[in-house]
């Protein structure tokens, strides 16, 4: 079973190379750190892709979704700097088949993707309660959508225009947003929400 691997560096990959080598079931198809890259892979029957680019979290989510439709027969698994939570969470639900921390021993990642290979998603154990003391696990949908639009440097009217609400809802929902995340004005709420969305 042919493995592609998406982003990683000389590291990552010669690591893996000596990984492989106890298993001649997977063969490995180095490709580009890009995510674009896959198609090649998978024009050479690639089913098993390694994600290991240091993607935002938003990116990530969107990359493995796009993935997933685009190619409905492959595996995603992705290496994840940590195993907080909400990121093992997310890409979960995002479609992956499953997820490692770079700092995992060999053995935990070839046991992974043979149970990949097998047909069983692999995630590990994480504390989903903790995520009751994210504050951005608080926030609504809609909280969200105005908070990520706040990032891009957008005015309340923008925002207003762009969510077809008021301008006076907008300052609602910043005023909630400043309060759940413990902040006092937009740059914080900003700087918390990058952070956020690219760790």
């Amino acid at each position: 079973m042919q493995l592609a691997v998406v982003g990683g560096n000389v590291w990552f990959s010669g690591a893996l190379d000596a990984l492989l080598c106890r298993d001649s079931s997977l063969e490995p198809v180095k490709i580009a750190a890009d995510p674009e890259a896959l198609p090649h892979a998978c024009d050479g029957e690639a089913r098993i892709a390694i994600l290991a680019s240091d993607l935002g979290r938003a990116t990530l989510v969107q990359t493995i979704a796009e993935w997933k439709e685009r190619y409905p027969g492959l595996r995603v698994v992705v290496r994840l700097r940590s195993l907080r939570p909400e990121l093992v969470r997310d890409t979960m639900q995002a479609g992956a088949w499953g997820c490692f921390a770079e700092d995992d021993p060999p053995e935990v990642v070839l046991n992974l993707l043979k149970s990949v290979r097998g047909g069983r998603m692999s995630f590990p154990f994480v504390d989903f309660a903790q995520l009751r003391d994210d504050p951005f696990e608080q926030l609504t949908r809609r909280e969200m959508e105005v908070l990520s639009a706040l990032s891009k440097g957008w005015t309340n009217s923008q925002i207003s225009a762009r969510l077809g609400v008021s301008e006076n809802t907008v300052k609602y929902h910043l005023k909630l947003i400043y309060e759940k995340l413990g902040v006092r004005n937009r740059s914080m709420a900003v700087a918390e929400y990058l952070n956020y969305a690219h760790t």
